[in-house]
């Protein structure tokens, strides 16, 4: 049976208090890297949805209105949490006439809230975007 010296007492607390706050460290920032990879794969989800609607309306205006709804909803039910967000949709190519090709995009910017995470050195907040744009059909009315 092997004895430890005196001057090894303590050393495992010691220890302890080095490492389970570097290793808390990493959980955090493992989350924070977790976070935003969800948060733009749910704005890609969106702005891909939008555009797709806008595309199909018969007018701009209501293509810019419906994607706007879509987009909200979309996020809204994947959960997606912004202090902050913005939407955009330029749809002014589906009121060109016949056979003039156009696209449609939109574009969602959100600032995704990372304070909660209390990890040194990252920020409380990163500001995400997505915009995906789409052809429309120069042969429909």
């Amino acid at each position: 049976m092997k004895h430890r010296s005196r001057k090894d007492r303590g050393s495992v607390s010691i220890e302890a208090v080095l490492i389970v706050p570097a290793f808390l460290i990493f959980l955090a920032l493992i989350a924070a890297i977790g976070r935003t990879a969800a948060v733009r794969e749910d704005l890609h989800a969106s702005v891909v949805a939008g555009a797709r609607i806008a595309s199909l309306a018969p007018s701009s205006q209501s293509g810019e209105s419906s994607a706007r709804t879509a987009m909200e909803n979309q996020l809204k039910q994947d959960g997606v949490t912004c202090i902050d967000i913005d939407i955009s949709i330029n749809s002014y190519a589906v009121d060109l006439s016949p056979g003039q090709p156009g696209e449609v995009s939109a574009s969602v910017t959100c600032t995704v809230p990372l304070a909660d995470l209390a990890v040194p050195g990252l920020p409380g907040q990163i500001r995400l975007t997505e915009t995906f744009s789409t052809p429309i059909d120069p042969y429909t009315q």
